[in-house]
């Protein structure tokens, strides 16, 4: 009796592991692109796949002496759809596109907010908070920015870093 107890208690165990793995595989949400973009991305105006590119970006890649109360800017190549352009605070990761962290906390997101312009060409990120003096900081675009007709997602995921000054 005792051996049939164990072994529904192993395949009790193992439908629970299942379960889990099955819910949080199936989901698709901004967390895994986020995720997924520190990894596969590539730096502003590189990306050779098919989509809406981002052309520029401000600051550039690898710019030092950046103002603490800068704003983070992206130049894309296609109109885009702002709704799925947007950072909302980490409680709610399902519109996560465009980030910033400290490299020093790269599980912490600055918070922020993004605005489009009114051709919807171009994002800008403003900090809630000014910046930290003196920090690297790392900008990511997350393959899930659309284009506005048809909705394209994003050739690729863009990733690049800057650094604030020390004044």
């Amino acid at each position: 009796m005792k051996r049939f107890k164990a072994l529904q208690v192993c395949v009790a165990f193992m439908i629970l592991i299942l379960s889990v793995l099955l819910f949080t595989g199936c989901n698709d949400s901004d967390e895994a692109a986020l995720v997924t973009a520190q990894f596969d991305n590539v730096l502003p105006n590189t990306c050779t796949a098919t989509g809406p590119k981002v052309n520029e970006v401000i600051p550039a890649n690898n710019t030092v002496n950046v103002p603490i109360n800068t704003t983070i800017t992206a130049y894309f190549d296609e109109v885009m759809d702002p709704t799925t352009i947007a950072y909302t605070d980490q409680g709610d990761p399902q519109v996560v596109t465009f980030t910033i962290y400290d490299n020093d906390y790269p599980g912490v997101l600055i918070e922020g907010t993004v605005a489009m312009d009114l051709t919807n060409t171009i994002a800008i990120f403003t900090p809630t908070k000014v910046l930290e003096k003196g920090t690297k900081y790392t900008a990511t675009i997350t393959k899930y920015a659309k284009r506005l007709s048809p909705h394209t997602e994003l050739g690729c995921s863009y990733r690049w870093e800057f650094q604030t000054t020390d004044q």
